[in-house]
């Protein structure tokens, strides 16, 4: 008896060690297609994905190095975890201080740098509401004006979260999926179903950051005195 509830028990094991291999498999292969429709957006690419986390895309569009980065954002209490998208332009730019614009800051924001700007600016008032400035830099050494028709075109969109300009280039985080929410509320469990990233959102997100960034290099030199 005993050395058949030891041989049962292994053979549960096998069991429990292949149902975990096959929906790993399975998870994998849900996220790794993330960015299928989009590819070919793109002058080249190259996409990395460590086991079962989301794919990261990095790669070249309309002449600039771009990283394109999913984060699963479930920090909040209480609140519908989210599938955020980091769109990053890489590009030397004009300026020496770092500027970031945060809509709806909840202090949970832990893939956003603003807690370590140690400027907070007042926002100009035709900018959205519930905007939070932060910078290494005062105003007058920024491109605020140059950022005003981004800003505004940007964060008009109730999904847009972040816009970050810095020597280095820009990013934009913005929400491209909820989690289930019935499935958040009763087990806890952040589920994105069939999350995809379409053609139209991510060409969008980037001519955006591209743009934000041809006109920061347009606007001339910033905070080089």
């Amino acid at each position: 008896m005993h050395s058949t509830g030891i041989a049962l028990a292994f053979l549960f094991l096998i069991v429990l060690a292949l149902m975990y291999l096959r929906n790993s498999k399975v998870l994998r292969a849900e996220r790794g297609g993330l960015f299928d429709a989009c590819l070919a957006l793109f002058e080249q690419h190259r996409l990395t994905q460590d086991g079962v986390s989301w794919p990261v895309l990095a790669g070249s569009y309309d002449g600039y190095e771009v990283h394109v980065a999913p984060l699963v954002d479930d920090a909040a209490f209480r609140k519908v975890p989210s599938l955020w998208l980091l769109v990053t332009v890489k590009r030397k730019l004009p300026i020496k201080g770092a500027v970031d614009l945060l809509a709806r800051a909840q202090n949970t924001e832990f893939y956003s740098p603003a807690d370590s700007l140690p400027l907070r600016l007042v926002p100009p008032e035709e900018w959205p509401s519930q905007t939070t400035i932060k910078a290494d830099k005062p105003a007058t050494e920024l491109p605020l004006s140059v950022l005003d028709p981004h800003v505004k075109q940007f964060f008009a969109d109730p999904r847009a979260k972040e816009m970050l300009v810095t020597p280095h280039g820009v990013r934009i985080v913005y929400q491209a999926q909820g989690a289930d929410r019935s499935e958040y509320l009763v087990l806890r469990r952040a589920v994105f179903r069939e999350a995809r990233l379409s053609t139209t959102l991510v060409e969008s997100l980037l001519d955006q950051a591209v743009q934000v960034c041809a006109d920061v290099i347009r606007g001339g030199v910033y905070g080089q005195t």
